[in-house]
């Protein structure tokens, strides 16, 4: 038989081959997601800046979780947004 190898987020054999086809540095990289278990873990693990967006599956009770609990540290992003449309300068102003 064979032994699976997760790739899925957050595993860190994902963020490699990432890093490696596109020819990015995880130090330059910002993972967007809307899960803190999945998207941010799997950003911060890799070295990257991790963004949340607000309007899917993580909520500020959440991350206040998170930020309570040690073993959580890697579920805490770098940056929150309530939605993705403020990741861009116009849409940001617009409110």
């Amino acid at each position: 038989g064979r032994t699976a190898i997760n790739v899925g987020k957050p595993s860190s054999t994902l963020s490699e081959l990432i890093m490696d086809v596109y020819g990015l540095k995880a130090e330059e990289t910002l993972m967007v997601g809307d899960r803190l278990d999945t998207d941010i873990t799997f950003g911060n693990d890799s070295g990257m800046k991790s963004a949340l967006v607000l309007t899917g599956c993580a909520t500020s009770s959440d991350i206040a979780s998170a930020m309570k609990d040690d073993e959580s540290s890697l579920m805490i992003p770098s940056i929150i947004f309530p939605h993705v449309g403020y990741m861009f300068d116009d849409a940001a102003g617009d409110n």
